[in-house]
């Protein structure tokens, strides 16, 4: 008996395989779909965290293209310019700093489109009330999606750091005037020991020339803790031999009664500042020392600690002992010098007086002679038979040695001085109530001439513009 056969299944069609293809496919799709959404998801939550980074940032961020308009800016970039950002936008940043940085922004921005590394500097904006705001900028290029060369920039509001250091600056200049006048070592020492303890070895060394001890405070008592180099050659003890040991042992017996009090001026926060002692070194001389003492180390309401330094001044007492000396020596020899001065004074006094005589003495003598010897013969020789020009010559030289020999003379030469020879002897002959006819008579000149003279005479008087008689005025004011 035959075997029923099985029906034989059919091969797929064409058909089918593309339904299956295209069912596979859009599988595939649906799922890369998936990806994509959950991808676009992602990247939109990242862009929308960027762009809150961006807008919120405190330092404020903008872009702008080659000719420094403003494409982009965040809400800190757009409160340093002083604009809403919708103004913002679109708007040259040339026009937003001062008209002092424009230049300066061109050279930046030039920089940042050529140079591969960053570009940095500093524009300045107007803040609103007047002033300006200082900003600083860091920028770099690069290529925007389109191909377009854009810059980034970052900004930041430095205007308070700037005075900071203005003002930083200037203390810097007052506190090296401090140092040149007052020579503030001991101040900077006191405050290096109090931020920088592990610094204090180094310190002591680089003051070899100056003692500096540290010291714990205790009720009554300062223990050593610390003795530099310079405390060592200044004492002679070394650190290992003082360590622990009271400051006392460097005062002498006669003055250690005042370590009580100074240690507590110390424990309550005082500092002593550049007073003079005396000092006993390990071998027994005493030194006389300018020492200064700064509490440190608060604990509640009280100081622990305290360092001095401790300077001998013996070479500058001996120096203030010969600048004394000197200073004795000079006023000795200014004293000296004085009574000397008043000597001469007196003596120039007494030459003064004698000279004063002798002209008294000359004056009466001249005038004696004049009498005996010059006066007789003027009246001899007006009796010899003159004529009437000779006598009037005559009276003319009598005149004029009455001039010379009166204290009257020197009056009328210093005001005669400007005069010629001539014109002094037209005046004489004026002063004298001669007229121009018989002056010209004497002087055997013409009457215009002796015009001339006489408005010469005058110009120079200044009696050009007055009508006051010239022979008053020679007369009464010579």
């Amino acid at each position: 008996m035959d075997k029923p056969q099985r029906p034989i299944a059919s091969a797929p069609t064409d058909d089918d395989r593309l339904v299956q293809e295209l069912q596979s496919q859009h599988t595939a799709l649906e799922k890369q779909n998936e990806e994509l959404r959950l991808a676009r998801i992602e990247v939109e939550a990242g862009l929308q965290k960027y762009y809150e980074l961006f807008d919120f940032a405190p330092v404020g961020y903008c872009t702008v293209d080659r000719g420094g308009t403003i494409r982009e800016s965040n809400l800190a970039g757009a409160l340093l310019l002083g604009l809403d950002r919708a103004r913002l936008l679109g708007r040259p940043l040339g026009d937003c700093v001062t008209p002092v940085s424009r230049r300066w922004l061109h050279v930046f921005l030039e920089r940042a489109f050529s140079a591969e590394s960053r570009a940095t500097g500093e524009i300045r904006v107007d803040d609103g009330d007047g002033g300006e705001r200082h900003l600083y900028v860091e920028g770099s290029s690069f290529e925007a999606p389109s191909g377009e060369p854009l810059c980034r920039m970052a900004m930041m509001d430095v205007t308070k750091s700037r005075q900071t250091s203005i003002e930083l600056e200037h203390y810097r200049y007052h506190l090296e005037e401090l140092v040149q006048q007052r020579t503030c070592e001991l101040e900077t020492a006191n405050e290096q020991l109090r931020e920088q303890a592990e610094n204090l070895t180094s310190i002591h060394q680089a003051l070899d020339s100056i003692g500096l001890i540290v010291c714990t405070l205790e009720e009554q008592d300062a223990r050593i803790d610390i003795f530099s180099v310079g405390a060592e050659n200044l004492f002679g003890y070394r650190q290992e031999e003082v360590h622990g040991l009271s400051l006392i042992q460097l005062y002498p017996p006669e003055d250690r009664g005042v370590i009580a009090d100074q240690v507590r001026r110390l424990r309550q926060g005082e500092a002593m500042q550049s007073f003079d002692m005396t000092l006993a070194r390990r071998s027994g001389d005493r030194f006389p020392a300018v020492i200064s003492i700064h509490p440190f180390a608060r604990q509640g309401d009280r100081f622990t600690k305290a360092v001095g330094c401790f300077r001998d001044i013996s070479e500058l007492i001996l120096i203030q002992n010969k600048l004394r000396a000197m200073n004795d020596e000079l006023e000795r020899r200014v004293r000296e010098r004085t009574a000397e001065l008043h000597e001469s004074n007196v003596a120039l006094k007494v030459l003064l007086n004698k000279r004063e005589e002798d002209k008294v003495l000359l004056s009466e003598q001249v005038l004696s002679n004049t009498a005996k010897l010059v006066e007789p013969f003027l009246d001899r020789l007006m009796k010899s038979g003159l004529n009437e020009q000779q006598q009037v010559l005559v009276e003319i030289l009598r005149a004029n040695i009455e001039e010379l020999t009166s204290p009257f003379a020197n009056n009328l030469s210093s005001k005669l001085t400007r005069l010629t020879p001539a014109e002094i002897q037209v005046a004489n002959l004026v002063k004298l109530g001669k007229r121009t006819k018989e002056i010209a008579e004497i002087m055997h000149l013409s009457a215009g001439t002796i015009s001339i003279h006489r408005k010469n005479i005058r110009r120079k008087l200044d009696l050009t513009n007055q009508k006051a008689n010239l022979q008053t005025i020679l007369s009464t004011n010579p």
